[in-house]
Parts: C-alpha cells; sequence; structure tokens
C-alpha cells in the first residue's frame, strides 16, 4: 500500500491560536509561512516539503518545494470559523510535474494542493476506513481527519471532475484548474466547501471544518515541484 497516498491529507493540530478576522468577517490566513497558526504536519522517514516566507510578482506568499518530498503546512480553523462555507486563495505555480497523474497510484504528485479537513463521527465508517486510519497513525505518526477535500490543479484532468483516493474513501480530490493556462500566473479560486463536500461524498452533510492545509508534494515519482500560496480567507 503506498504511504504517500494512504496519508495524504492527515492532520494533527493543537487547539486554534489564531483569529485574524477581516473587516468583511473572514478569516485570513497570513502569508507569511512563519507566524501562527501555520505549522508543519510531517510523515516519519518522509522528506518535507520546505514552506517558507516568500514574494512573487509583488505578492507576499508561502513558497512550498519539494524534492522527493512530501509534508503538509496547515493552519487550525478556530471554532468561530469551523461551520464557514466558503474559502478563497490565490495560487502560483510555475511549472507543471511531468507525467504527474492524480488517479493514477505512483503518479499522484501535485505541484500545489489546498486541503480541507473537516471532523465528524468516526463511529459512523466502516471497518475498512477505520483501518486505514489505524493504519496512518501506526506508519506516519498523525491522524488522518474524518474527511478531508483537496483542491488541485492537473494537466489533463477537466475542471470540477472529483476523484477518489486508493485507499480511503474519506478523501477525495477536485480539480480546480485544467492544464497550462495561468501557469507561472497568480490564479484566484472561490469555493464553496460544503457544497463540495456533498459532491464528493454523496449523502453527508459537512462537519466541523478542523484545518486549510498547502501540500506540495513529489515523494512519488521523486522529482521537483513548486508553488507560491497567498490570501486564504474562510467565511460566509
Amino acid at each position: 500500500m503506498a504511504t504517500a497516498t494512504l496519508l495524504a491529507g492527515c492532520t494533527q493540530m493543537p487547539a486554534p491560536v489564531f483569529d485574524a478576522t477581516t473587516p468583511s468577517g473572514r478569516l485570513l490566513l497570513p502569508n507569511d509561512g512563519a507566524s501562527p497558526p501555520w505549522q508543519a504536519v510531517n510523515i516519519r522517514f518522509k522528506t518535507p516539503t520546505s514552506y517558507r516566507s516568500d514574494s512573487v510578482a509583488g505578492v507576499p506568499c508561502i513558497r512550498a518545494e519539494a524534492n522527493g518530498a512530501w509534508s503538509i503546512w496547515a493552519a487550525p480553523v478556530p471554532p468561530s470559523y469551523a461551520g464557514a462555507s466558503h474559502l478563497s486563495w490565490r495560487w502560483f505555480i510555475p511549472a507543471a510535474i511531468p507525467d504527474a497523474d492524480p488517479a493514477t497510484i505512483g503518479k499522484d504528485d501535485a505541484p500545489a494542493r489546498v486541503v480541507v479537513a473537516f471532523k465528524g463521527d468516526r463511529s459512523r465508517l466502516d471497518a475498512a476506513d477505520r483501518a486505514t486510519m489505524n493504519m496512518a497513525r501506526a506508519l506516519g505518526g498523525v491522524e488522518m481527519p474524518f474527511a478531508a477535500i483537496q483542491y488541485i490543479w492537473d494537466a489533463k484532468t477537466a475542471p470540477e471532475t472529483v476523484l477518489g483516493n486508493a485507499n480511503t474513501t474519506r478523501i477525495k480530490k477536485i480539480v480546480v484548474r485544467q492544464g497550462g493556462v495561468g501557469l507561472a500566473s497568480w490564479q484566484s479560486f472561490d469555493r464553496d466547501v460544503r457544497a463540495d463536500y456533498r459532491r464528493a461524498f454523496p449523502g453527508e452533510e459537512a462537519g466541523e471544518i478542523e484545518s486549510i492545509g498547502l501540500m506540495t508534494d513529489t515523494d512519488s515519482l521523486g522529482g521537483k515541484a513548486e508553488a507560491c500560496y497567498a490570501d486564504l480567507a474562510l467565511g460566509g
């Protein structure tokens, strides 16, 4: 079983310590990767992706650089925003990852992902998903969320496509941009995460949002990738 695929989207977050509300009433996460509440979520025996503060085209941002690496840069969501619906962000992706395919085990690297982790009643899950969560904790030393959505860019897959995970039904990927258009420039996104959850997990309603994460990974194919993330905001 591929550890990278198994553990994608893991979270183990302490109590929230950050609540920067904008005039519009939204939670704005800092573009400074060294500031609270951003923190690393690493897997044992995996080279972590590097996340650091930077600026691209005049935009302060968090730069992610992966070289055969995997880790998440995550922020816990304060209780006052755990029921929010709307997430916006920008990212800058210089280039695609050759041969990457988010639907194929062993090729599911991504230059950029924004990960939304949700809380829920784990006793409702079937035995297979509970076993996967137990294995993730044993192998990686971190907890998988009850459910997670990963917003991704992909060279070939059509936007709005929902992709599964080979090892658990509790992680879904949603393609938000396709192909080379927009590479090497800032791209903006605004998603209704609860509407997306209903599409990704039919018959379910989203629980509280646990954390928001950034993820640039190349551990499957072993190559290099980078991306910059900015202006993540949650509210509504």
